[in-house]
């Protein structure tokens, strides 16, 4: 009888109800709305929760093909789902299921919408005017994240010029490049123009006055803010498509005395941004903002992400005179891949202005950002206080014995003397391999995906590394990291080019890809061969 009753035992049925509403508001409100149905002692946990986050589900692609004609399409569900607006407010309104005892103070409240409309505007006004109602007061304050449409933040995906592995090139095809590159930027069609086809959501005013509100994240949408904007204790701002005209943005920037963290995307109509009164300012993001000129930061500023071309000018303009010494800065260059000599000579200014780092992480459609050629070289700064080093971009099978990439990444490494973590995540191109290249993945098993996986490795190559010489490599670098490792000659190189050289490595990490666990086993015994010293912690995913 007594095992009995300690089986029966519900250990989180004793804990408190504070307790227990702390607990649930770490899930999303569908999920915690489950939890208190549980059991009976769970029925009014949820008016004790704190945070309310709800995510509209993506609309299931229809598939005609089971119905036999196309005239017929799905059959009308007898019970369909209320409308993601009216859920929303049950999961607000809930939260005063107790008569006896008041709702707590709202802390977060996240809504993610698929796409907005304009009879959707009340709705969301109520939902704005509830939690700045019910805010919880400072220092805890009020996170409100809208977001009120699903679009990538943008629309230049990643290409390649060419193989890697041919090298020569035509002059007329140089010519043609710089000619494009030399005109002036325009905001594509799918940034400007399709985003002002959408019906756009006006921001209440009693937004703008609110002194509990902690962290806001608003888009796509409408700002128009009023003539007196007053928020003290905002310190995480995020705009996503804001149709505003650049004066309001700044001053609602300008507004906020304690901002430490500002995020733009996508933002159009921004062609300068003066950041030198925000004095509490430490990051800053800026994620294609393509008409964006000057950004005018003070010294304080520490981690800077930017997405993006190439800029034609010197982005940045330091108060302080120059002296500017990041901790993290994310370059993350969109679009076709770096290759004429103007563009490259203009991404190695760009890097100096983020020369003094500590953490960098270089990002383009081609793995290395085009350092291996002799333009960017000439312009490329020492990072002297460089320690992590992260390198994404495409190295495809296609790409000969990787020369370019070995090339780029020796030529990066020549210029960090102090590195201690090297992080390569790699990918192949998927517009031309595998699977990705199908009109449509229905008829697809799980087992043909495995199988149609992108590993290469062929133990009878001869990969021949060249004998470069790395300081930082051999005598400093501890950590390595692979991501997204699928095998194949250029990758295979690259991968025993740097552990041959690493004798004082202590961590190894690989993710491999998935696909046939025979040549998963092979690739990471090739690795673990190609290591001079066998490091103390050796992770394979």
């Amino acid at each position: 009888m007594q095992v009995g009753r300690r089986r029966r035992e519900d250990r989180l049925s004793k804990l408190s109800d504070a307790t227990l509403w702390r607990i649930l508001s770490f899930l999303p409100a569908k999920e915690a709305g489950r939890a208190s149905a549980l059991s009976s002692r769970w029925r009014n946990v949820y008016a004790g929760v704190d945070a309310v986050t709800l995510e509209q589900p993506e609309s299931p692609i229809p598939d005609y093909e089971d119905y036999g004609s196309w005239s017929y399409g799905r059959p009308v569900d007898p019970n369909p789902k209320p409308p993601f607006g009216t859920t929303v407010t049950a999961a607000l309104l809930a939260r005063h299921l107790v008569p006896t005892a008041p709702a707590p103070q709202l802390r977060v409240l996240r809504v993610a919408l698929n796409y907005y409309r304009r009879e959707d505007a009340s709705t969301v006004d109520h939902w704005v005017s509830y939690a700045l109602k019910h805010a919880a007061p400072a220092p805890v304050g009020l996170e409100l994240d809208l977001r009120l449409r699903r679009v990538p933040v943008c629309s230049r995906p990643y290409s390649l010029c060419r193989a890697s592995g041919s090298r020569k090139r035509s002059r007329s095809t140089d010519d043609e490049e710089e000619e494009v590159n030399s005109r002036p930027r325009r905001m594509s069609v799918s940034d400007d123009d399709e985003s002002s086809c959408w019906p756009q959501y006006t921001v209440p005013k009693m937004l703008f006055s609110s002194a509990a509100l902690r962290s806001l994240s608003l888009g796509p949408c409408k700002l128009s803010p009023p003539d007196t904007i007053s928020l003290p204790s905002l310190e995480a701002l995020l705009l996503v498509r804001v149709t505003d005209c650049e004066r309001n943005v700044q001053r609602l920037v300008y507004a906020c005395p304690r901002l430490a963290d500002l995020t733009l995307e996508a933002c159009g109509t921004v062609t300068a941004l003066y950041l030198h009164g925000n004095r509490r300012l430490r990051k800053l993001a800026l994620r294609c903002c393509h008409s964006l000129v000057v950004v005018e930061v003070n010294e304080k500023l520490h981690t800077l992400e930017y997405l993006g071309a190439v800029p034609d000018t010197p982005l940045l303009a330091l108060r302080c005179g120059g002296r500017w010494k990041p901790t993290s800065c994310m370059i993350d260059i969109c679009g076709k891949e770096v290759s004429s000599e103007k563009e490259l000579a203009k991404l190695g200014k760009f890097l100096q202005l983020v020369a003094s780092t500590k953490h960098l992480h270089l990002r383009s459609a081609r793995l290395g950002c085009g350092v291996e050629h002799d333009a960017l070289a000439r312009s490329l700064p020492a990072f002297r206080r460089l320690l992590h080093l992260e390198l994404t971009g495409l190295l495809p099978h296609g790409d000969g014995d990787g020369e370019a990439a070995i090339a780029a990444v020796s030529r990066i490494l020549l210029h960090a003397p102090n590195l201690e973590v090297l992080s390569l995540s790699l990918d192949t191109d998927p517009s031309k391999e595998g699977l990705h290249a199908r009109k449509s993945w229905h008829d697809c098993k799980e087992g043909e995906l495995v199988r149609a996986h992108q590993l290469r490795c062929n133990k009878y190559e001869v990969l021949a590394a060249p004998a470069v010489i790395i300081p930082c490599l051999r005598k400093r670098v501890r950590e390595i990291n692979f991501a997204h490792y699928h095998g194949g000659r250029a990758q295979r190189t690259l991968a025993k080019f740097l552990l041959c050289n690493a004798p004082f490595l202590k961590t190894l990490y690989c993710g491999i890809v998935r696909g046939e666990l025979s040549i998963q086993d092979m690739l990471r015994d090739e690795i673990q061969g190609w290591a001079m010293n066998t490091p103390e912690n050796c992770i394979f995913d």
